[in-house]
């Protein structure tokens, strides 16, 4: 019995001192990373079957450098979307890929991780370049498929957009960046309207309307999910954005259907410069100038039902 007390006492101080030393040893919250100069020992890392267990770790942990030395591991990329060489992108591809999949999916076990702002900037440079791909839009960019069907509520990338609402600064860095893809699909869109308005809902415009609808739907439902007791969004203010892009490129001031106080140094005024009580008026007004091509505003419409399946969707 005494030999049987001192053996438990033995293994008592040993596991005791296995748990110190251990966690003077192992910090499970810090793994070791793989060099940040060598792209491909980062796309093992993160690509390979233990790559989701990898992120969530550099994302859990408290980073006394915010996170800087983790994200250098990802700073090729931005560069590496754009490369010419097809090994080079595709790498780029696969590791930005694997990023957008982990915080779509992870993004209630990551919403109380620590900051990290060096990290998470990281994040959001690495999947800039890749934005157009996600609403469809693979031109000049190879190997990203988007997360979802383009003509579903796109729950999982609606899901990674709320996850970049983690932090403040790079959650501005990505919303700037989605708006202005937005705003260049819609300036595309007007153009190809007015050039020929009879294929304004098909074809190559309607491509683009559509990836516009999806990305502007994408940034106020991200936002809505973080913020689940705010109104759900919906697709009002982008569609007469759409009706303004279209109408400022023929409409003058001296138009019957558009009063003149919409108008300045003889060019139509955008909505964000209408005072609110006067944007119903300008909404009419548009779309009374544009009644005579019915596909434009069919176009619009489709804008419309692309935003809210999203908005409503998830």
């Amino acid at each position: 019995m005494n030999v049987m007390r001192r053996s438990g006492k033995w293994l008592a101080v040993l596991t005791a001192m296995a748990v110190l030393n251990g966690c003077q040893l192992f910090d499970f919250g810090r793994p070791n990373l793989p060099p940040s100069g060598d792209p491909a020992a980062v796309v093992d890392r993160v690509s390979g079957p233990d790559g989701q267990r990898f992120l969530l770790e550099i994302t859990s942990a408290s980073w006394e450098d915010n996170g800087r030395r983790a994200g250098e591991l990802f700073a090729w990329i931005p560069r590496g979307a754009q490369s010419d060489d097809p090994a080079t992108s595709a790498r780029a591809a696969e590791t930005a890929h694997a990023i957008a999949s982990f915080l779509a999916d992870d993004r209630d076990q990551i919403a109380d991780s620590p900051d990290n702002p060096a990290l998470w900037r990281s994040f959001t440079d690495s999947l800039i370049p890749y934005l157009g791909a996600m609403v469809g839009d693979d031109r000049g960019i190879a190997g990203f498929a988007p997360l979802d069907g383009l003509e579903s509520p796109m729950r999982r990338t609606a899901s990674l957009f709320a996850a970049m609402t983690k932090d403040s600064e790079a959650n501005r860095a990505w919303v700037d960046a989605a708006d202005a893809k937005a705003l260049e699909y819609e300036q595309a869109f007007a153009k190809a309207a007015v050039a020929e308005p009879l294929l304004a809902d098909r074809g190559v415009a309607q491509r683009d309307l559509l990836r516009a609808a999806r990305l502007r739907s994408l940034v106020a439902t991200g936002d809505h999910l973080t913020n689940p007791e705010s109104p759900t969004p919906i697709s009002t203010a982008g569609e007469i954005e759409i009706k303004y892009q279209v109408a400022a490129l023929t409409a003058r001031d001296d138009d019957p259907h558009i009063n003149e106080e919409f108008f300045r140094d003889g060019r139509l005024l955008p909505l964000s410069d209408i005072p609110d009580s006067y944007r119903s008026i300008y909404d009419s007004q548009l779309t009374v100038y544009l009644t005579p091509w019915p596909r434009i505003r069919e176009a619009v419409a489709q804008f419309g039902r692309t935003y809210n399946r999203i908005a409503n969707g998830q």
